[in-house]
């Protein structure tokens, strides 16, 4: 399993996060078959953060 995000500071106050996964390996076998994906729900869930933290919100 290798997770890897990269944060880009972009012109006009702007920034990017790319994710990248692999769902490779023992750990990563079950949840990779389960639907929804737990790992693909969890990074968004992760995402949603910077997001809201950006735009002042609080919250789910």
């Amino acid at each position: 399993m290798l997770h890897t995000r990269m944060v880009d500071d972009l012109p006009g106050g702007r920034v990017r996060i790319l994710t990248q996964e692999t769902q490779i390996g023992r750990p990563a076998a079950g949840p990779a078959r389960q639907t929804p994906d737990p790992m693909l729900n969890g990074h968004q869930a992760w995402l949603d953060g910077p997001v809201r933290a950006a735009s002042g919100r609080t919250g789910a």
